[in-house]
């Protein structure tokens, strides 16, 4: 390019330029607050995306912390349940061996006092004095009995063997006898699934002056004198 051209271009730009200046108009002001709104609008709409992410984000977390605890809330109220079922059957596992642990109470119970009784009838039985009387059916009653006597001390032992329970609400009473005068209550008599008794009974007074004893059926609780048929009775001899 010559000179002559290079000066023609920059002449060419210069009067562009000075073109452009000569007529040049500011923009309406109707048009600057347009662009500006625009520009303002624009500016709102990427602080609001902004604010959506960050908003989408915070309820992604708190959705997923809310999955979170509700699962952990499922497991805890299972174990719970797990927890409760298995509190429950400990209290009923407790409560089945309290039972028999009372049944085995009473049980040794049982035998405590049926081991006493044999005891204190073999001690009486052993005795240097002992009288005794054979019990006989009477009335039509079935088994049979025998009554020993520690003369010395005045000590009962009873042996009843092959007897019929009572009905509800009767017992056997066992009553000593002095020549005429009333019988004496000597002791309720209580009856095994055995159908057999061995026990020892109530302390009489004066045994040299026993003649004879007898038992007959009574009251639960018994009768301060026989009311009941008499189903046994024997001599005191020896």
């Amino acid at each position: 390019m010559t000179p002559t051209e290079h000066d023609d271009d920059l002449l060419d730009d210069a009067a562009l330029e000075a073109l452009a200046d000569a007529y040049a108009m500011p923009a309406p002001p109707a048009l600057r607050e347009r662009v500006l709104g625009l520009a303002r609008y624009d500016r709102e709409l990427r602080r609001n995306a902004r604010s959506l992410r960050r908003g989408r984000m915070v309820g992604a977390m708190a959705a997923g912390i809310a999955l979170m605890l509700g699962a952990l809330l499922v497991r805890e109220i299972e174990a719970g349940h797990e927890r409760g079922a298995s509190l429950a059957g400990v209290l009923r596992e407790n409560a089945a061996l309290e039972a028999r642990l009372e049944e085995q109470g009473r049980t040794l119970a049982s035998v405590r006092e049926a081991l006493d009784a044999q005891t204190a009838v073999l001690r009486i039985v052993g005795g240097p004095r002992i009288r005794s009387a054979s019990l006989a059916p009477q009335g039509g009653a079935v088994g049979g009995g025998r009554v020993l006597v520690d003369v010395g001390s005045g000590e009962v032992a009873l042996v009843l063997s092959d007897v019929a329970a009572p009905a509800e609400g009767r017992t056997y009473e066992l009553w000593a006898i002095r020549g005429k005068r009333p019988p004496e209550p000597a002791g309720l008599i209580a009856v095994g699934s055995d159908r057999g008794a061995a026990t020892r009974m109530s302390r009489v007074e004066r045994p040299n002056e026993v003649t004879a004893f007898a038992v007959s059926i009574e009251p639960t609780g018994g009768s301060p004198a026989p009311t009941g048929p008499v189903v046994m009775v024997g001599p005191l001899t020896g």
